[in-house]
């Protein structure tokens, strides 16, 4: 059980950053996101990651990681 909280929570915390990545970037490229959206978005995409993580793994964080670059 307490594992399964982990995985979940490392894959919320992972699509969370990825997200607030995403919404800085958008903030300096001059097309701002307003403050609602940009939070909607950053815990919808942190719950999909931490349900992606819980069903297979870090290996698929890993992947996703690789292919941002």
């Amino acid at each position: 059980m307490m594992s399964s909280i982990k995985r979940f929570s490392i894959g919320a915390i992972l699509g969370i950053v990825i997200a607030g990545t995403y919404w800085v970037g958008t903030n300096y490229f001059d097309y701002s996101i307003n403050l609602i959206r940009g939070l909607l978005g950053c815990l919808v995409l942190g719950i999909i990651c931490g349900l992606i993580t819980l069903k297979w793994g870090y290996q698929v964080l890993e992947s996703l990681l690789e292919n941002l670059h």
